[in-house]
């Protein structure tokens, strides 16, 4: 009976007095998508990519008032043209359209390559500065927020990285990039 009250006891002192090798660890938790969207890298990249985006739509309208224009057009040359000349400019017609939509999605993927790769450049200097964090502190585990239910608002970094982002990386350059042939 002495035995079963003094075990519990001992394991309690035990762990009361235990060595720093017991110590609760540190935990980080960041959110690097609100680091990188808030940060002015981030934000300077936002805004290059909706320019960027207007241009395409720009392009896209006068593509399509063009081909418009030529089908009114076509519409009113029809009673003149014979039929198989009607059907070789209603053909031609359709291949500017799949053209133009073709050349408007190169532009797309082109731009979103170029955000890509901005995006990586300020990811880069994200992860370099959270691993700067992490030393100083002393973590023993990081984590992103998205894999924590909930977290104390003490251990979030995701403002103290905004601000380290900030000083290391204003802006960033986004060039859409060409893409090869076969859309890669």
């Amino acid at each position: 009976m002495l035995k079963k009250i003094i075990s519990p006891i001992f394991i309690t002192c035990s762990l009361a007095f235990a060595s720093p090798a017991f110590a609760e660890p540190i935990i980080l938790v960041f959110d690097v998508d609100r680091a990188i969207t808030q940060s002015k890298a981030g934000r300077s990249m936002a805004s290059q990519l909706e320019e960027q985006v207007a241009k395409v739509r720009a392009d896209e309208g006068d593509i399509f008032k063009g081909l418009q224009s030529e089908a009114e057009k076509l519409k009113e040359q029809q009673k003149l043209l014979a039929p198989e000349a009607l059907q070789k400019k209603v053909e031609e017609l359709r291949m500017k359209e799949v053209e133009g939509r073709r050349s408007l999605n190169e532009k797309s993927k082109s731009i979103q390559a170029g955000g890509q790769r901005a995006a990586a450049e300020i990811l880069k200097i994200a992860e370099e500065e959270l691993s700067a964090i992490s030393k100083e502190r002393k973590a023993d585990i990081v984590m992103r927020s998205d894999a924590v239910f909930f977290a104390s608002p003490a251990i979030n970094v995701t403002a103290e990285l905004v601000s380290r982002l900030d000083k290391r990386l204003t802006k960033v350059k986004v060039t859409p990039i060409a893409l090869k042939k076969d859309g890669q």
